[in-house]
């Protein structure tokens, strides 16, 4: 890992380089972020760090911390470790493998920095307190020149980036496993919910993105986040979407049950599974995220034909649009710092940005797949009354098959998701291969 962090780094210097010698800039100043106060409130939100500052100092816990990166020599970091004995602080990790590529300087103040910072005026500010870097002294806050080029390269994962991704599968999948179990033994989505943190070794304030643990037809919520204390009176189906994090990478999985395995929606999820498995096996270098989108909608059609959801040619079904009121969310997005990375829009470091088509504007990723592209590929199949209800007075109408659609809705949907990483001549599904991990 130490090596891997440091080829990293070196990378980031080079990328920095890059950056100052465009912007006639001497170095960023990356602001970690502070914990940010409820309204009217004495407690503070979980805190939540800059992923820019994550994306060169692998701590996630790092509040009021800064760095400072010319590109040329080691980048500093200021790391904010106040004496307070009202709450526990972190301890400086100056004994790590990374800790010998940063130059430290220890803050028992947060304002402390002021005394660091030389002709600020030269220099950008990389973070989200612009009134704290206009106090600072800071002219160029966040500059989009230099945005667009750190999104852009953070798209593309380092084999130290892919390493942390691969690593924050472990405990997701453990999760996983863990809550699977919980729901054939009767539990309810709460309890369940619990099981998963357990497992995985979280808390609800700290996981990537919050828990979706749906039973039956709450499947159908897509952001479903509730958690019902109260099992229902019958089980058909779940739905766990959940992640975990790895020195500040995230993973983000998805698994769909069938509470009877030899039903009909059994065999419909492992569809889906299958479906997902195909995708994987065919990303290249070189072809647009969208072909392998469209080509999802094609097959989730050939699926509502062949299961007698919709009475119609699976290319009718396709051209139609009906196949988007059935799977109405993205095959997936870019993954790492963020759980949503950015830059699945924007087409080259100068920023071009290339927006979904109108037809699917909730795909998230609109770019040629690369190498080392970390993405997620998650597709879906659900039962929306909101989405299905306005073909009921549409020509097409007539050949959905509305009374099993009806039946199905109590299993809510279906989504299946791994993450992948594209290679020059291959895909590697890092969560396939950490499962595998697991059960030797």
């Amino acid at each position: 890992m130490q090596q891997r962090f440091t080829q990293h780094i070196a990378h980031l210097q080079q990328v920095v380089q890059h950056i100052l010698e465009a912007t006639c800039l001497d170095g960023l100043w990356i602001y970690a972020g502070a914990a940010k106060s409820y309204f009217l409130d004495d407690q503070d939100a979980p805190f939540k760090v800059n992923p820019h500052f994550n994306y060169f100092f692998p701590h996630p816990m790092a509040e009021k911390s800064w760095l400072f990166v010319d590109g040329q020599n080691k980048p500093k970091v200021y790391f904010y470790a106040p004496q307070d004995y009202w709450h526990a602080t972190p301890n400086p990790p100056t004994e790590t493998f990374f800790s010998a590529v940063f130059d430290w300087q220890i803050l028992n103040e947060p304002m402390q920095i002021k005394s660091f910072i030389q002709q600020p005026e030269r220099c950008a500010f990389i973070g989200e307190n612009e009134i704290l870097a206009h106090n600072l002294g800071f002219k160029q806050i966040n500059p989009q020149k230099v945005l667009n080029v750190l999104h852009f390269e953070r798209s593309i994962k380092t084999e130290f980036e892919i390493e942390c991704i691969f690593q924050a599968q472990y405990n997701a999948l453990k999760g996983h496993q863990v809550a699977q179990q919980a729901f054939f033994d009767g539990k309810s989505e709460f309890e369940i919910n619990l099981a998963y943190l357990q497992a995985s070794l979280q808390s609800d304030t700290n996981v990537p993105y919050g828990n979706i643990v749906a039973i039956n037809q709450n499947a159908a919520i897509l952001h479903y986040t509730t958690l019902e204390h109260q099992l229902p009176s019958s089980r058909y189906s779940f739905l766990i979407d959940a992640g975990a994090t790895y020195l500040g990478y995230a993973s983000d999985i998805t698994r769909t049950y069938a509470f009877d395995p030899h039903s009909e929606f059994a065999a419909l999820v492992a569809k889906i599974d299958q479906f997902k498995l195909d995708t994987i096996s065919c990303l290249q270098v070189g072809v647009n995220y969208l072909n392998y989108h469209t080509q999802m909608h094609q097959w989730i059609s050939q699926a509502l034909q062949e299961f007698d959801f919709v009475r119609l040619p699976a290319e009718q079904i396709f051209e139609s649009g009906i196949s988007r009121s059935f799977f109405p969310h993205g095959l997936g997005h870019q993954l790492g710092l963020q759980v949503h990375d950015v830059a699945g829009f924007q087409q080259n470091q100068r920023g071009t940005h290339k927006a979904a088509p109108d037809m699917y504007p909730s795909l998230r990723c609109t770019r040629d797949l690369a190498e080392n592209m970390v993405l997620t590929i998650e597709p879906g199949l659900y039962f929306i009354e909101m989405l299905l209800d306005p073909w009921k007075n549409h020509s097409l109408g007539r050949y959905f098959n509305w009374q099993k659609i009806e039946q199905f809705k109590v299993f809510g949907g279906i989504r299946s998701e791994d993450n992948v990483v594209v290679r020059a001549n291959k895909v590697e599904n890092l969560t396939a291969q950490a499962q595998q991990q697991i059960l030797l």
